[in-house]
This record gives C-alpha cells, structure tokens and sequence, in this order.
C-alpha cells in the first residue's frame, strides 16, 4: 500500500485508490463505466463528480490492468460521454 491510497479520490466520492484496485484484483472491474457506475453507484449519485474523476480512475485501471496510456484515454472518453447523460 501506498501513503495516500486511503484517502478518497474526491470530496464528493468515498472510492479510495485501494478500493479502486480492489475491485479490479478481486471482483474483476474492468472499465471506468463498471466501477463508477455498477460497483459504487457513483454516476447515480453524483454524475458531475464522477465525471471528474474519471481520469484518475482510468489511470488506476491501466495500472492495474497492464493496458496503455491509449486504452486510459479511451476509457476516460467512453465515460465522459456516458455521464452527460446523468448530468443536469
């Protein structure tokens, strides 16, 4: 664990760096959409913050994942789009 992977990605959502990669090693998250949206319910509850952290998401899941830089962006994109929908 590193020193800040507890503390949560944004004051308006309670996701931690160490949960992002839970769901990923444990419960097979593997798309921002899938974690933002099914594991926490974050798009329902927020969609504006959830659109903000969406990059940092896609970065974790890269990491996390082994996938590049190309796949992150497209990730954070796919979302983007996504969340407008939820947006008021």
């Amino acid at each position: 664990m590193e020193l800040g992977d507890d503390i949560p990605i944004h004051p308006g959502i309670p996701i931690t760096p160490n949960m992002i990669k839970f769901a990923v090693r444990f419960e097979m998250a593997r798309t921002v959409e899938d974690l933002l949206a099914r594991r926490t319910r974050c798009l329902f509850l927020d969609a504006k913050a959830a659109a903000e952290v969406a990059e940092t998401v896609s970065s974790y899941l890269a990491e996390e994942l082994g996938r590049d830089d190309g796949w992150a962006k497209n990730q954070t994109e796919s979302f983007l789009s996504l969340s407008e929908k939820y947006r008021l």
